[in-house]
């Protein structure tokens, strides 16, 4: 007998996970439409950040808090992004743009020829000079307020038609292109003009009832939405929309592009995840999750060791045979994302390159933020995996009725730990909760799956549950099915 009887654990002790799923996900043979066979197969699909329904999802409140070396670093290191990826867009169609990509991870080690090499540094040198970098990195090494993304992206703008301009000079001398912007006057002093302004206003006191760092985000994020309409101009205006693509890739979105790259390559190992629920009792997440009260939610049975619950998986690369055991970590639910200290976190470097590439001057001078990293790099390491699960397990509260649980996969070892479903052993799917509109001949479908399970591995114990709307309690609620037998 498969189903009821007397001492079951209650689904609302907490050890269990709930997994919301259409039956075509669940039983058919069809990849194209969604039918991936996900009950006979035993597998969870764990899905990229940019995958989920939440645009929000993996966001830090990142801040750039340098002192004069990770300035001008950062400015020699914008200058390789561009570099790198202009010469990938000399040569890319405009309908494939998208191939070509700004790698944040890359250091002037990581280019491949000294030819290459020296061409950077020509047009390194000559960028900087003419954005007067050692002054202005001066002056955002005494900054009273970090700068975070929106003014990064805007300051990066300002500073951005002087570079592309020095650098298809450097390509047009060494017969690399024809192509030739006009030759700007230096900009160094406007920019510093500026950063300048937003030094004063922060020091001045306030007229909004706004702390003065939003105050400068907000009036940063104005001047960027600007900027995107713009470029919706641009695409409207111009008959070649590929062309007209590819032009505002490296004319106007480059530097928020190498931001984002910065965020994205810099930190944190890349993630997957798998999301279930605390609960299956919220009729908005069967409306959305469960096809609608047509699908089903899984059941599964989590360990607890010292108050922490867990979650074996079997697949994720860098595993063996046995898999792994995944924490359950609950989502929070808050108005903003946690603040990320994005020249602390560089984490995705040896240490080597760290040093060389972003911590030490060319002239080998430390920045004074290497120490907040050497003096003790166990304390370092533990803080930063706290921030890589805090950034991955934060949802806006508009979110809170999900009352989200995750497994988070992630290794140091690829960049994709499970391209590859995961799979679970059969023992830790406790039972099945069918939808209110799930059809007769769904639910014999799941159960007749899960019989021939059953009878496999010798197992009495598989719960089934119908899910209906409890007319005394005013909601939703579920009862077990007790007398759902196999013969």
């Amino acid at each position: 007998m498969m189903g009821g009887g007397e001492g079951k654990e209650s689904l609302d002790d907490g050890e269990f996970l709930f997994r919301f799923r259409s039956v075509k996900a669940l039983l058919d043979d069809d990849l194209e439409r969604g039918g991936f066979q996900e009950l006979e197969k035993q597998t969870i699909y764990f899905a990229q950040p940019d995958a989920l329904n939440d645009p929000m999802e993996g966001l830090s409140d990142a801040f750039w808090d340098g002192d004069q070396v990770l300035w001008e670093n950062l400015f020699r290191h914008y200058a390789l992004s561009l570099i790198w990826y202009a010469s990938a867009w000399l040569h890319v169609k405009p309908e494939e743009i998208n191939q070509a990509k700004v790698g944040a991870w890359l250091t002037e080690e990581d280019l491949p020829s000294d030819f290459f090499r020296a061409l950077y540094r020509e047009f390194s040198s000559g960028f900087c000079a003419e954005i007067e970098s050692t002054e202005l990195a001066s002056i955002l090494g005494r900054r009273t307020v970090p700068m975070r993304r929106e003014r990064l992206t805007n300051l990066l703008s300002l500073i951005h038609q002087t570079a592309l301009s020095h650098l298809f000079r450097v390509f047009k001398k060494h017969d690399l292109s024809e192509f030739e912007l006009p030759t700007l006057g230096r900009t160094g002093s406007s920019v510093k003009t500026v950063v300048n302004g937003w030094e004063a206003a922060a020091l001045k006191p306030p007229t909004v009832k706004m702390p003065v760092e939003d105050q400068l985000e907000v009036e940063a994020s104005i001047s960027n939405m600007v900027s995107h309409q713009l470029e919706l101009g641009m695409l409207s205006r111009l008959d070649d929309k590929n062309w007209a693509r590819k032009l505002i890739a490296l004319m106007a979105r480059f530097p928020e592009t190498y931001v984002d790259a910065f965020l994205r390559d810099l930190h944190f190992t890349p993630w997957r995840v798998a999301c279930f629920s605390r609960r299956c009792t919220n009729a908005s997440m069967w409306g959305t999750y469960g096809a609608e009260h047509r699908g089903a939610a899984l059941v599964f049975r989590t360990e607890q060791r010292g108050g922490t619950r867990f979650f074996r998986v079997q697949g994720m690369v860098g595993t063996g045979a046995q898999g792994c055991e995944l924490q359950v970590r609950s989502v929070t639910y808050r108005n903003r994302p946690p603040a990320l200290d994005s020249f602390l976190e560089i984490a995705m470097l040896p240490m080597g390159k760290l040093e060389r590439t972003w911590m030490r001057s060319q002239s080998g001078m430390p920045s004074a933020r290497l120490k907040d990293v050497t003096n003790d790099m166990e304390a370092w390491r533990k803080a930063h995996w706290e921030k890589a699960i805090e950034r991955a397990t934060w949802k806006h509260p508009d979110w809170a009725h999900e009352d989200e649980q995750r497994l988070i996969a992630s290794t140091v070892f690829t960049d994709d730990p499970a391209p590859e479903p995961l799979t679970y052993q059969f023992s830790q799917l406790d039972g099945i909760v069918f939808g209110m509109r799930m059809s007769s001949e769904d639910k014999l479908r799941i159960a007749k799956v899960i019989e021939n399970k059953c009878r496999a591995e010798g197992r009495a114990n598989f719960r089934f549950f119908q899910a209906y709307y409890s007319p005394s309690k005013g909601e939703m609620d579920i009862a077990e099915l007790g007398l759902l037998w196999f013969e």
